[in-house]
């Protein structure tokens, strides 16, 4: 059964410094692969040299999102990640003019090549599955874009219809994280540092195990079930890194503690 790693940063000022310094070795790696990608592209693919640009910006747009989200590099990047980065994140924080975001799929899918011709790094099928999508991502953008911004409920209302549909599409193939934490809890939509933090173990276990339960053959119910097992003896076990608690006992402290935050302010 995995757990939470060992090491337990004695505060924030440490974490922060660990995690920045974790960061920019992982760059320093992207950008390398990136000054390779552009020669390959323009040498290899004899692709033009916006073509190419545009490309690289979107490589980059997703190796950035890997070492600054999830403290990994491409190597180690899972189907939840990418499905997450293509479908969601990329839309919301888009940056790039419409030529460079709507040619994101086809960048990411020559960076795959790239990496499997140039570096030998064979990524799972599902990466092939998830760029060849580009109906879906194209869709989603319009829809993003179409999003009433002049009345900020109706943009509330349709950002979360928005997300829900994703959230729906990723749960069909169990990567997504389920809301409920038992006895009538649930995660928060603003979480606390110590629930992120928690969010973001019960994820990486989620993810993990989901891998290795479909390399067993398993089908999508199947896994399901396990996977609900697994989460449910990690929130409800007591764990010696976080003093003898659980994970759900220390979530519904750091919520109850912004509860009362929200109503002294209130008052």
């Amino acid at each position: 059964m995995s757990e939470f790693s060992d090491w337990q940063p004695d505060s924030l000022d440490d974490y922060d410094s660990e995690a920045g310094s974790e960061i920019a070795e992982l760059l320093d790696e992207a950008y390398d692969l990136l000054d390779g990608f552009v020669q390959w592209l323009e040498e290899v693919a004899q692709m033009d040299t916006r073509t190419a640009q545009q490309d690289c910006f979107n490589a980059e747009s997703l190796l950035d999102y890997l070492a600054n989200h999830h403290h990994k590099s491409i190597r180690g990047m899972n189907e939840f990640e990418l499905r997450w980065f293509v479908f969601s994140h990329y839309i919301r924080q888009e940056v790039a003019d419409d030529e460079t975001a709507e040619r994101l799929p086809d960048s990411l899918r020559r960076f795959d090549l790239y990496l499997r011709s140039e570096h030998a790094l064979e990524l799972p099928e599902w990466v092939v599955n998830v760029l060849d999508d580009r109906l879906l991502y194209l869709k989603r953008r319009t829809e993003y874009a179409n999003l009433n911004s002049e009345d900020e409920a109706e943009w509330q209302t349709g950002y979360r219809q928005w997300s829900e549909e994703l959230q729906e599409e990723l749960d069909v193939r169990c990567l997504w994280l389920p809301r409920e934490l038992g006895d009538g809890m649930f995660w928060s939509e603003a979480m606390g540092w110590r629930e992120a933090t928690l969010y973001t173990e019960a994820n990486k276990l989620w993810q993990e195990e989901r891998s290795r339960l479909l390399m067993d053959g398993m089908d999508y119910e199947t896994v399901r079930s396990h996977l609900l097992d697994t989460y449910l003896f990690w929130i409800e076990n007591e764990q010696e890194r976080l003093g003898g608690r659980t994970p759900r006992e220390v979530i519904h402290e750091e919520q109850n503690e912004q509860n009362l935050d929200v109503d002294g302010e209130e008052e």
